[in-house]
């Protein structure tokens, strides 16, 4: 792998996505006695770092919530455009490629806004992702948000203006691990509260629909891919699991 193939996630000192992570049937035999999630009932804001990584921890619940006919906005941080460097255009591909997974989970019925905030610099730009919440948000509503220490610099910036926006206005909020699944451990988050979201079948083929639609990061043409195989394998569960 040359330096200029080398994407910016691999380079994170926390982690490489390339290597074996945890196995998933270690988090299993935690997540097996997570109590189940009853679905909401009035409106669900789900927030992504970058396009994938809403399908990867809460596609499923997208998919029910909608079907339920229940209200979801998603609000896409970034693009996605810093994962390969030498990539010109792959924040337009990963803007298809996102309208393409909306499409395979709940056709028509997800509101979709892509705030387009530079890949990479969401800490930069914590002000102007904290405004965009509050003005999709309401009392009745439950946050969906990237686990604050998922260990992406990303993910943990949008996951932190998450939980200050659920504590602002006292909201029900879920958090989904992304990559906490490869680099950490059941141990390191023991003192944590769990609960899951089931999948029916319908729900799971749609999430695996919509996963399909990224090319760019699970099957890129001369590259090594961001979510390689053994990493999707902790998004193929029969259930969805969430810090509460």
């Amino acid at each position: 792998m040359t330096k200029s193939s080398v994407n910016r996630y691999a380079e994170s000192p926390a982690f490489n996505p390339a290597e074996r992570g945890t196995l998933v049937s270690l988090w299993d035999c935690v997540l097996e006695h997570a109590p189940t999630l009853s679905l909401p009932r009035s409106s669900v804001v789900v927030v992504s770092p970058h396009p994938d990584d809403e399908v990867l921890g809460a596609g499923g619940l997208i998919h029910a919530a909608a079907r339920s006919g229940c209200a979801v906005t998603l609000l896409s941080v970034t693009d996605g455009e810093a994962a390969y460097l030498d990539w010109p255009g792959l924040g337009l591909i990963r803007r298809r490629e996102l309208n393409d997974a909306l499409s395979a989970l709940a056709p028509g019925k997800v509101a979709a806004q892509c705030l387009g905030i530079p890949d990479g610099h969401v800490d930069q730009h914590r002000s102007r992702l904290c405004d965009a919440l509050e003005r999709r948000v309401s009392r009745q509503t439950l946050l969906v948000a990237p686990y604050e220490f998922d260990g992406h610099p990303d993910h943990d910036a949008t996951g932190e203006v998450c939980r200050v926006i659920a504590r602002r206005q006292n909201l029900a909020l879920w958090r989904y691990p992304i990559w906490t699944w490869h680099h950490s451990t059941p141990a390191r988050l023991a003192d944590e509260a769990w609960g899951r979201v089931l999948l029916d079948a319908a729900a799971m083929q749609a999430k695996a629909n919509a996963l399909n639609c990224f090319t760019s990061q699970i099957r890129p043409i001369g590259r090594q891919p961001i979510v390689p195989h053994h990493v999707l394998q902790y998004f193929a569960r029969p259930f969805e699991a969430f810090l509460l």
